[in-house]
């Protein structure tokens, strides 16, 4: 009869984490340079401060709007301040449509 044997913690060779231009980025798609205009992430930064009106896609048909500064751009978000109550909103990246910068 065999028996499996599975590797325990013990078993593990242990190996540094060691930086590399490959896993520097997360796999699903960050821009590989910061300065590249050609993602939305980098062209939405260029325009921090200012104040926009974004619509967002949710599901199929619905569209919602919002509007506000846009006070930070991250990977897969952005930060929009509320004008009348000062409030953040974090909204998704990826369900952006149009963004019109005002």
């Amino acid at each position: 009869m065999n028996v499996l044997k599975f590797k325990s913690l013990d078993d593990i060779d242990e190996k540094p984490y060691q930086s590399t231009e490959n896993n520097k980025f997360p796999v699903w798609g960050a821009p590989q340079t910061s300065d590249n205009s050609n993602y939305l992430q980098e062209y939405l930064k260029s325009v921090l401060s200012r104040f926009v009106k974004v619509d967002f896609l949710i599901g199929n048909e619905t569209i919602i709007s919002k509007e506000g500064i846009l006070k930070e751009v991250g990977t897969d978000y952005i930060v929009l301040e509320m004008l009348q109550t000062n409030d953040l909103t974090v909204c998704d990246l990826y369900s952006i449509k149009f963004v019109d910068i005002i």
